[in-house]
């Protein structure tokens, strides 16, 4: 059969038979496709929407992490506040040289000065020092007083008073005054082990 020499309407029978061939072809592959692609759609849908879950529980995370650092960032600095009060190592140097410093001002003669062997407790460890002083009696109460304003815990206990047999430097001294001043240290858990 030769196309040539078919009738112009004959071409255009088949020209309609082609195309309707096409387009039933067409129309019934369209549907395979789009349910394929329907398909591909609702997966990245899914996967979109599983992705934004993870967004947002990071979000939530770094949120949280922010808020944990500045937790930590406060009590790091509370930390070194009560390290103040509450040191990790003995100081005795700068105890000793904060209490003579003391005496001085309250016009007190620091006679002894004798660190006696620390008494571990549960979170602290006790460091008495056994000391006395000449003075008077106001004096006495002034340098106590000083002593409970520091920056350090300091209690003072085990207190007796009693007449002074005289000073030894430019004190004028009634009395003399033995105690046991008590300072108090953090255990450190890591320097115990």
């Amino acid at each position: 059969m030769d196309l040539k020499n078919l009738p112009w309407w004959g071409k255009v029978a088949i020209t309609v038979v082609i195309c309707g061939v096409l387009a039933f072809t067409q129309f019934r592959m369209a549907p395979l496709d789009l349910s394929r692609k329907a398909k591909r759609i609702e997966e990245l849908e899914a996967k979109i929407e599983k992705n934004r879950a993870e967004i947002r529980r990071g979000r939530q995370a770094q949120a949280q992490i922010e808020e944990l650092q500045r937790d930590i960032a406060s009590l790091e600095r509370k930390l070194a506040d009560l390290k103040q009060i509450l040191p990790t190592e003995p100081e005795l140097g700068d105890l000793l040289k904060w209490i003579k410093a003391l005496a001085d001002q309250t016009n007190l003669e620091l006679q002894v000065f004798n660190p006696q062997s620390p008494a571990e407790r549960e979170f602290l460890r006790e460091q008495p020092i056994q000391m006395e002083v000449l003075g008077n009696y106001h004096q006495l109460g002034m340098f106590f007083d000083r002593i409970s304003k520091y920056q350090r815990i300091i209690n003072v206990e085990n207190v007796t008073i009693g007449p002074a047999k005289g000073g030894r430097g430019k004190v004028r001294a009634t009395i003399k005054a033995n105690f046991v001043a008590k300072t108090f240290l953090y255990r450190d858990e890591a320097s115990d082990s």
